[in-house]
């Protein structure tokens, strides 16, 4: 997929720190999130998808001047819509889809992922089948770029979280 948006144009010029070196702890080509970021002077990882190997569910969150600009969820869900779409502000007719090896949709400030995933429990019973990621994303604020942006980060987001996941059996659509 070609990308027809400028790198750095998710104010870059105004920005006065680093990006982190990694997307949630999945590591990602810089221009492929830079978007996602704000100017502003202080960037901070309040938490990431890194640690906690034998974990199925994972969630990230990262500030920017202490505002929410990244979410990320990613667990144990069936179908897009247990994430609740109404709690996202998003409807599922106006979802548009995303190539890629994973099953993904995409829409202005949100994207999101699954395949399957089957994580063994408790007595023969798996933790979870399918996994599945929100990432939820306030910039680019532009409805256009933030789809385009958001599509470009989805699949290789969620293959990276797939990678940090302990599947027992794995699968793509």
């Amino acid at each position: 997929m070609q990308l027809s948006w400028w790198p750095g144009a998710g104010g870059s010029a105004d920005r006065e720190y680093s990006l982190p070196e990694t997307l949630c702890g999945v590591e990602l080509e810089e221009e492929l999130y830079d978007s996602l970021f704000p100017g502003g002077t202080d960037v901070h990882v309040v938490r990431s998808f890194e640690g906690g190997a034998l974990q199925a569910a994972r969630y990230c969150e990262i500030t920017v001047d202490d505002e929410v600009i990244v979410r990320a969820d990613a667990e144990g869900r069936d179908t897009f819509e247990e994430f609740g779409l109404d709690s996202l502000g998003v409807e599922m007719a106006d979802a548009g889809p995303v190539e890629g090896e994973h099953e993904a949709l995409v829409w202005p400030g949100v994207a999101m992922a699954k395949a399957p995933c089957a994580v063994p429990g408790a007595e023969g019973h798996n933790t979870i089948d399918t996994l599945a990621l929100v990432l939820e994303a306030e910039h680019p604020e532009n409805d256009d770029e933030s789809r385009e942006v958001l599509a470009g980060v989805i699949q290789p987001l969620f293959a990276g979280v797939l990678d940090m996941t302990p599947c027992e059996e794995r699968g793509s659509r």
